[in-house]
């Protein structure tokens, strides 16, 4: 064993935050990071805002390197040569990380773009996929998967209309896509255009009679009027033709939450017989609709404590329980943890600003909502 002398040799406070939301506080942490989340940092890890970190925290010469490494040609050279300015990894961790980042970047620009996409979709984080899948469709406009994910990130984060644009182009290169279709009906129900949905509703049957999926969007349909009878009917009758899928429970739950049936609620999720991060999660919204933060509480640590991966929405609702309990404490820890993973979500942002409020720190929570307000209107413009 090779005795390795970390290159800080004095305590340093002051950290770098990636965009992944992870702090790092010496040069050392910034590789590790590098070398797992490369895909997560291909923009920044040569970048100016690092850079002057590692000048900050000491290290001229070594900035001074990733300087010349960022004028260089090549992804791969790249992290390779960023990798290599410490001697941290051995020759068998940098050959198998090269394998894989030749391969990577031997795919054409617009697989990469949404390869990263897809990663933080699965996230639930629609404000970092979004700009990602609109580069790629730069590189190949007519690539029905990648309007179709872009379409469903912009769905989710409520803009339908948008949604429905990139829906329409798809399903105009390719008409009998089963999953586009479906897609494009969820997004006509939520953006309002009820007779577009039912039109292809109709065609999405004819394609498969027994999808269950059919039964759900037709009692979304019915969610959206208001109709809740006729929904929760749809929706149980999706639960029977397939016993898989949570989401179908969990918008019968939503029926029952809306007519303020909390204990049916609580039984209609007892349908799924896997205990997972989501159940508690639901159970978790049912107890605190039901008025019972405390129970809401404790499902949402149990959610949390079957997650691998936590989502940063996942910490400020828990925090927002806290808050509305009154134990500021436990919410400022929870909130932290938020903004940890993601500090750039707003839905972290909102609910830090509101704790803040709670504390009695008016001018932080001021700032917060400015900060909040500033990204909006980015957002906005980068649209």
């Amino acid at each position: 064993m090779k005795l390795q002398l970390c290159l800080s040799q004095s305590f340093n406070d002051t950290p770098y935050t990636f965009k992944t939301g992870i702090r790092v506080f010496t040069f050392e942490e910034a590789l590790y990071h590098v070398y797992h989340h490369w895909r997560e940092s291909v923009d920044e890890f040569l970048g100016d805002k690092i850079i002057a970190w590692v000048t900050e925290i000491g290290h001229s010469y070594l900035a001074a390197k990733m300087k010349e490494l960022a004028a260089k040609d090549g992804f791969s050279a790249k992290v390779m040569g960023f990798l290599r300015l410490a001697e941290y990894f051995d020759d068998d961790e940098l050959a198998s990380l090269l394998s894989e980042l030749e391969k990577w970047e031997q795919r054409r620009e617009w697989e990469q773009l949404k390869e990263r996409g897809d990663y933080f979709a699965r996230k639930n984080e629609c404000e970092k996929a979004i700009p990602l899948y609109k580069r790629a469709l730069q590189y190949d406009d007519s690539n029905v998967a990648i309007l179709n994910n872009l379409a469903v990130q912009y769905m989710q984060s409520g803009a339908t209309s948008e949604a429905l644009s990139f829906l329409i182009k798809a399903l105009s290169l390719e008409p009998q896509n089963f999953s586009v279709m479906l897609h494009y009906i969820e997004a006509a129900i939520l953006h309002g255009s009820f007779d577009k949905a039912a039109k292809t509703i109709k065609k999405a049957y004819a394609l498969q009679p027994d999808n269950a999926d059919i039964s759900y969007l037709l009692g979304l349909m019915s969610y959206e009027k208001k109709d809740y009878p006729a929904a929760l009917l749809h929706f149980e009758k999706a639960i029977e033709a397939d016993k898989t899928v949570p989401y179908y429970v969990f918008k019968a739950v939503d029926i029952h939450l809306q007519m303020r049936r909390y204990e049916k609620a609580h039984t209609t999720l007892q349908k799924i017989t896997t205990r997972d991060t989501g159940y508690y999660a639901k159970e978790a919204e049912i107890y605190h609709a039901w008025g019972d933060i405390t129970r809401a509480i404790r499902s949402m640590n149990g959610s949390l404590a079957l997650t691998q991966d936590p989502e940063a929405t996942q910490y400020a609702r828990l925090a927002a329980y806290h808050r509305q309990d009154y134990d500021m404490q436990l919410a400022e820890i929870a909130i932290k943890k938020a903004l940890t993973i993601s500090p750039e979500n707003n839905i972290v942002r909102l609910e830090n600003a509101r704790i803040k409020k709670g504390l009695g720190r008016t001018r932080e929570y001021q700032t917060s909502l400015n900060e909040i307000l500033k990204s909006f209107k980015e957002s906005y413009r980068t649209d």
